[in-house]
């Protein structure tokens, strides 16, 4: 399967690699990083190594899933964004976290939006779903700016959540689609 990089103004969207892992497991550490999560304490490396692997995998399964995020000055790894397939719901959803250390510079907008575009244009799906906390209004936010609507509550691995979605028709009318940078480093289509 060949990922795609996707670059846009202040980051990467990239396929995970060995490499990315110590930086990954120190951004898992950082103090209530996980808080919105439903298990909020920072994991294991095993766990976090096998995060990594279970992404691989689901872009193998999928034709998407999981980039880490870097930025594109100092290359920097500061989390992750994509698009995971859940069974429980039968709906792809997108989902971001990001490192404390970036949090207020817009980047999460900015990788849920590219994420968004690669969803609908490149995966072609019908939607795509976001569960957010009730709580966590930043990621609320977000999901807001990349055109989401609340649709309902769902609780799911025992955590009550919003269960937000745009179609496709909702994201063909928003005005940021044609504004996002289409700078992909290979073939949009995965595969």
């Amino acid at each position: 399967m060949n990922i795609p990089t996707i670059e846009t103004a202040h980051i990467s969207l990239r396929p995970w690699g060995p490499a990315d892992a110590d930086a990954w497991y120190a951004v898992l550490q950082e103090p209530d990083l996980l808080k919105y999560f439903p298990d909020p304490k920072a994991p294991s490396r095993r766990m976090a190594d096998r995060y990594i692997e279970h992404h691989l995998e689901h872009w193998q399964a999928f034709g998407y899933g999981h980039w880490v995020v870097v930025t594109r000055d100092e290359r920097r790894v500061v989390g992750w964004t994509g698009l995971e397939y859940l069974p429980e719901l039968e709906q792809t959803e997108l989902a971001y976290l990001l490192s404390r250390s970036v949090w207020g510079h817009g980047y999460a907008t900015e990788a849920a939006r590219a994420a968004v575009r690669f969803a609908f244009e490149a995966v072609r799906l019908d939607e795509l779903i976001a569960l957010v906390h009730p709580e966590n209004a930043a990621s609320i936010r977000v999901a807001e700016k990349c055109g989401m609507c609340l649709l309902d509550r769902v609780t799911l691995w025992g955590l009550e959540m919003g269960r937000y979605r745009i179609s496709r028709v909702g994201y063909e009318q928003l005005p940021w689609r044609q504004q996002v940078p289409q700078e992909l480093a290979t073939d949009q289509r995965p595969g």
